[in-house]
């Protein structure tokens, strides 16, 4: 593009004024046809349900993908691919790829081919790539411990993934929730890749993790199509499970303003969301497999006691309070002030609360969650190490 051109384009942004979108197109592709194919993300697993499990992938360009299994000596004994409505995915950069019996521990790559025509009577295919092997190990639903790591409030600081993991062994963990505000706010595809999966790919490739949103990743023109790029097992953000002897509840604590505030331009609906939530929550803190689980965590971005008199607050308290003191949960795990506490029960509430730290170097948090049949251990742990709140319950 001409300096002229770039001078133009700039001059009239400041003054409010696009470009008709046949332009910007143009520009955009002639950027991806210099661009190399390659793996933006190469994997990361989502979506852990009972014996099945989503390894999702994302290219530079568009392409048709497959997910390989291989045995002991790196020999391909599966190919698995993305399968609707009798198509196989293609053309497009972002994967996921559903084991229905996945092993407990395998290895696996994704490979991609290059698309460079596709037309209805003709598809042409460019460069073969792949990645590198990876090993993974899943937890069993009814296994005799469990451990999570759950990071909240990281807000772009990439190092702080990689910087909180306890003795930097993140083979001591089935899993991970990131609890909410990885981000600011989400604007498009490369802001969930450059600030969340390529930082956290030193986890994400043999450890499933779950994306729990917070109120910041409510945020931006992305928002609404942020699901598509983390696995839930209904299409909810909220979500529960057994694995191991503990029973997780994942809350959308939704915005932490009134839906009626201007900076919404009423385009949100958090309260009957919520309320929803409470319907759902009922539900499943009386179901079978919550009954037949020693323990119950829920996780959920705002807290709804030791924190502020928001909306937000307010509303998750009045609809879920009720709710964890009547079938007595263990513990909630939540974060959004910056400010890191440790509640255990008192007169307002009968189980524990963790408020996680913020961003900064000196207030960043971690919480590690440790349950087997006879006790739940949850420790929240300072960036220098220290352990600033502990539940021991047997």
């Amino acid at each position: 593009m001409s300096i002229n051109r770039r001078k133009f384009i700039e001059a009239l942004t400041l003054a409010g004024i696009t470009l008709p979108s046949i332009g910007l197109a143009e520009e955009k592709k002639e950027l991806s046809d210099n661009e190399k194919f390659d793996f933006i993300v190469p994997a990361y697993l989502q979506n852990q349900i009972n014996k099945s499990i989503s390894i999702f992938s994302i290219l530079s360009k568009p392409a048709f993908a497959w997910l390989e299994i291989l045995d002991d000596n790196n020999q391909v004994i599966d190919k698995i691919y993305q399968s609707e409505d009798g198509m196989l995915e293609a053309n497009t950069d972002l994967f996921k790829f559903t084991i229905q019996e996945a092993p407990r521990v395998f290895k696996y790559r994704i490979v991609a081919k290059e698309v460079l025509k596709f037309e209805a009577y003709k598809i042409v295919y460019g460069e073969e790539i792949k990645t590198n092997i990876f090993s993974t190990k899943l937890a069993e639903k009814d296994q005799d411990e469990i451990r999570c790591l759950i990071y909240n409030d990281v807000h772009e600081a990439k190092d702080t993934y990689k910087d909180l993991v306890p003795s930097h062994n993140i083979e001591a963990y089935d899993f991970s929730i990131l609890n909410g505000d990885s981000f600011h706010y989400v604007t498009n595809q490369k802001d969930i890749t450059e600030k969340l999966l390529q930082p956290f790919s030193f986890f994400e490739t043999s450890r499933p993790f779950i994306m729990n949103r917070g109120n910041h990743e409510t945020r931006g023109s992305f928002s609404r199509l942020f699901k598509k790029l983390f696995g839930y097992p209904e299409n909810k953000f909220y979500q529960s499970f057994k694995l191991g002897p503990i029973y997780w509840i994942l809350l959308d604590s939704g915005e932490d303003k009134p839906d009626t505030h201007e900076v919404y331009g009423g385009t949100v609906d958090y309260d009957n969301y919520r309320k929803e939530q409470a319907i759902w929550l009922e539900k499943v803190l009386q179901s079978k497999e919550r009954k037949a689980s020693q323990h119950t965590v829920v996780v959920s971005h705002i807290p709804i006691f030791h924190s502020d008199d928001w909306h937000g607050t307010l509303h998750n308290r009045s609809s879920f309070h009720p709710l964890f003191q009547k079938y007595k949960i263990d513990a909630m795990i939540t974060g959004h002030t910056h400010k890191y506490g440790y509640y255990p029960p008192d007169k307002d509430h009968n189980y524990t609360i963790f408020i996680g730290g913020g961003p900064k170097v000196g207030e960043r948090t971690i919480i590690d969650v440790n349950g087997d049949k006879k006790s739940l251990d949850i420790k929240m742990i300072k960036d220098n190490g220290d352990v600033l709140g502990h539940l021991k319950k047997a």
